[in-house]
């Protein structure tokens, strides 16, 4: 059975590769880049829920 951090992790983890697959900011209008691989999921995820300005962007404005 997963713990609560190992679930929290997960969702940071998905949720990462979500906007680092299919961000438009990262990948058409490079008006953003990808977070360096050694920075930590969370604090990627919080960076791109502020800054990215696409549809894939699920945070209300």
């Amino acid at each position: 059975m997963q713990t609560e951090q190992q679930k929290e992790q997960e969702r940071l983890k998905f949720n990462r590769e979500y906007f680092e697959d299919g961000c438009l900011c990262i990948l058409t209008s490079k008006t953003l880049q990808p977070c360096p691989t050694n920075m930590p999921d969370d604090e990627a995820v919080v960076f791109y829920e502020k800054n990215c300005k696409c549809s894939r962007n699920y945070m209300p404005t």
